[in-house]
């Protein structure tokens, strides 16, 4: 257990009655993971005062491979940051999170921060890191299109195939499918084996079902389509995109496409479709969340920001501990 400071020893930590509305469904969380509903822990000087003084969320995983809580938003006023207090309410989410079960906790944080300290102190580690990229469609930059490969928008692609050539295609950071290897940490990109095993196939039964079952939803909850990319009647290259409400992603996969593609302008081309289609329906705005590496980004980002002019809007620390 964390020592607590006697400024602290009458601190009240209590669960909050009212939890804002937008956290008490099941979401996809900014480690790109499906969590909810939120249970919201307050700390108050004393109980029942109306002043808090720190807060912190927490909540379950969605169909976990094993039980899996979420531990995020951790807020401690300024001048109780180094009291201990911070480590008691990253404590007390954890004993909720057990009590149900839970056999591992990601955090999430705000990168930058200074709060990873407190969470390396209670058993930690840095998994890796995600990018929030946001686009303003009305001055972003001019963007090229390839004339090698031809492109074909369709709103309801194939699942199967389409699923298949997700998994196979080049995303080194991609975080879902890969969960036999998901507690690992992720310092830079992978290097790509030189053999074609079909990683569709070897992907596990469960991870397949929900790839080609987020291709079959395209388009249930918002307006979306596909740009799909042919060369010589192979598929190439994809990217997905849908209206939803600001302040949502913009995009399921964003940018995907076959290894031996890259540098060839094909990200950029599909990407290009892609923020013409949100600004042809009258879209302001575009966002996506990525996933990467502790020291090094996704390729994905480095396209975005430099050849399309996206702005990182925010950067966040995935934290794991698995022994509990």
């Amino acid at each position: 257990m964390t020592a607590v400071e006697p400024e602290i020893q009458d601190i009240h930590i209590s669960a909050l009655e009212s939890v804002p509305e937008r956290v008490l469904g099941v979401r996809q969380e900014l480690n790109q993971l499906w969590y909810g509903p939120s249970e919201v822990l307050v700390a108050r000087r004393r109980a029942g005062a109306a002043h808090v003084v720190g807060a912190i969320r927490l909540a379950m995983r969605e169909r976990p491979a094993r039980p899996h809580g979420l531990i995020a938003d951790l807020v401690v006023d300024d001048e109780l940051q180094q009291t201990g207090l911070p480590e008691r309410l990253v404590e007390a989410a954890e004993a909720r999170l057990k009590a149900r079960g839970a056999a591992k906790i990601d955090a999430v944080i705000v990168d930058g921060l200074g709060l990873a300290s407190f969470f390396y102190r209670s058993g930690y580690w840095a998994s890796r890191r995600t990018a929030v990229l946001g686009w303003d469609l009305a001055n972003r930059k001019p963007i090229e299109r390839s004339g090698e490969f031809e492109v074909r928008q369709v709103d309801r692609p194939d699942p199967e195939g389409t699923a298949r050539f997700i998994l196979n295609s080049y995303q080194p950071y991609f975080r879902w499918w890969k969960e036999p290897r998901e507690d690992q940490k992720w310092l830079r990109v992978e290097l790509q084996p030189e053999d074609r095993l079909d990683q569709f196939e070897r992907a596990q039964a469960g991870i397949r079902e929900r790839v080609i079952e987020r291709v079959r939803q395209a388009g249930a909850d918002a307006p979306q389509t596909y740009f799909l990319a042919y060369k010589n009647g192979e598929l190439v290259g994809l990217c997905d995109v849908k209206d939803v409400p600001a302040g949502q992603d913009t995009f399921d996969w964003c940018v995907l496409v076959a290894r031996e593609y890259g540098g060839r302008g094909l990200g950029s081309t599909l990407l290009k479709h892609a923020l013409d289609w949100l600004a042809a329906r009258g879209r302001a705005t575009a966002e996506y969340t990525s996933t990467s590496g502790l020291d090094d980004y996704d390729p994905l980002i480095y396209l975005a920001t430099v050849v399309s002019g996206a702005h990182i809007r925010g950067e966040f620390l995935d934290l794991v501990k698995t022994r509990l």
